[in-house]
């Protein structure tokens, strides 16, 4: 499971009352299924990737018209299944598998299935894959495996379940009651979603991501659980794919479902950038941060706008006119007031293209936070050992990303003098007495290259 990202404190004494009146979440609670007595969870499972562990939940896609005899499909985090940011998977082979019966007691009963395609896989906006098995869900039914229904998304506040397993691998599922409550947008990475959910859930970790977030009220599946913020969970609502089966199989061109259309882009240069500021120029002016973002998309056209709110990027309202794939290179200025931005990305086949609800959901958010101006300063922090000898220490500002240092003979050496300078690749350095004195020089580089002033420090013995 992904860690961590900034969690806002809670500051209005009417939240903290709330929050009070919400039941605490409860201790992890070990399932067994021996007796058949969890077998309403035999269908959450330990999910393998490419070597990535995670969980993953088979669905019950049956309804009227239909019996068992469709196709068995499953829901994890898209991270758990090849996702990659920028690009909608549709319709692709997968290998891997998933291991249901999945309790501490039932080692030697688990059903391992093998992964057949991703019919659905997104990182931007969601973090969600719709994975088929190599199997129908009949003949999982057959071994006992419960599926699980979708739900749609309770109330914020709600009272939840999470079933899944942490970081210890292969010991069985364990439930938790907690919480869950509407959050707006996070991001890990360079990975940005929207409309997510938080909840209090304890006992998650590594390992644990696609863990099912199951309504108390209804008994549903209403979300997936995505990434570690502090003490909170992450998850991702599972609303869009309500009206995504037919006759019990899926359906992605149906009118009612909110997975297509989509796009493909791959970030060309530099990628995606997370942090960036203005440049101080000789004359005491600054030249603004600009996006440089350069890629290559499989639409013939796109459209794109910046903006400080990331779920503004659903809103069609502000996006450029149409513009061909060929001048993929958007390179406007961003800020100027620092803080986080986004810059909000769609594809599209025409002008003429409606921005449908779906369309909008598929679209990327890039995630940029612009630093306020000037140039990096080189920190230095020096302190005397016991023996005599001088530990250093580099500092870093978030806007430092390296340090170039030499030193020398005190009466030789010219921090003002450009050769000799070496990366620095250790923050920290012990200098013996045996090389006291010594004058040390240290510059520091920021996000975009701008050097700091070239700082001095003399370093001399302890006097006796």
């Amino acid at each position: 499971m992904q860690k961590p990202l900034r969690l806002a404190p809670l500051g209005l004494i009417l939240v903290s009352q709330l929050a009070d009146a919400t039941p605490p979440p409860t201790t992890p609670l070990t399932l067994y299924n021996s007796l058949g007595q969890n077998s309403e969870w035999t269908g959450v499972g330990r999910l393998i990737w490419n070597n990535r562990h995670c969980i993953g939940t088979l669905l019950d896609s049956r309804d009227a018209t239909l019996g068992t005899n469709g196709p068995a499909y499953m829901l994890t985090a898209g991270h758990c299944a090849g996702g990659v940011n920028g690009k909608v998977i549709v319709d692709q082979p997968i290998t891997g598998s998933i291991a249901f019966n999945y309790f501490v007691d039932t080692q030697d009963q688990r059903h391992t299935v093998p992964l057949k395609r991703t019919l659905w896989s997104s990182l931007q906006g969601v973090d969600l894959a719709l994975l088929e098995l190599d199997a129908t869900l009949e003949e999982l039914l057959a071994q006992g495996v419960t599926p699980l229904k979708l739900g749609p998304s309770p109330a914020s506040g709600s009272a939840v379940q999470v079933i899944g397993e942490a970081s210890s691998i292969g010991k069985g599922l364990r439930l938790s009651t907690c919480t869950e409550r509407f959050h707006s947008t996070a991001s890990v990475d360079n990975w940005v979603w929207r409309n997510v959910r938080r909840n209090d859930c304890q006992g998650l970790d590594t390992g644990a991501s696609g863990s099912p977030v199951i309504d108390v009220g209804s008994h549903r599946l209403v979300s997936i659980a995505n990434s570690l913020h502090d003490s909170e969970v992450g998850a991702i609502p599972l609303s869009r794919l309500q009206g995504c089966f037919s006759a019990g199989r899926a359906d992605l061109e149906l009118e009612t479902c909110q997975l297509l259309p989509a796009f493909q882009l791959e970030p060309q240069g530099n990628g995606f950038k997370a942090l960036t500021k203005a440049r101080s120029m000789a004359d005491g002016s600054l030249e603004p941060a600009r996006w440089g973002f350069e890629f290559l998309i499989d639409t013939p056209r796109y459209r794109y706008k910046a903006t400080t709110d990331a779920l503004a990027c659903e809103d069609p309202v502000g996006y450029s006119g149409t513009i061909p794939a060929s001048e993929a290179m958007i390179n406007d200025p961003i800020g100027p007031a620092p803080g986080t931005h986004y810059l909000c990305l769609v594809g599209v086949q025409s002008p003429e293209q409606l921005p449908s609800r779906a369309l909008m959901a598929n679209s990327l958010s890039i995630e940029v936070n612009l630093l306020p101006p000037g140039r990096p300063q080189a920190q230095v922090l020096t302190e005397h050992l016991p023996d005599g000898g001088i530990r250093i220490n580099w500092l870093k500002d978030p806007d430092t990303v390296f340090y170039r240092v030499k030193r020398g003979a005190p009466a030789t050496t010219d921090c003002n003098d450009h050769s000799g300078y070496r990366l620095l690749r250790a923050n920290s350095r012990d200098i013996p007495s045996s090389a006291l004195p010594v004058k040390l020089c240290s510059v520091a580089i920021d996000v975009i290259g701008q050097n700091s002033e070239f700082r001095t420090d003399l370093l001399q013995a302890d006097a006796p």
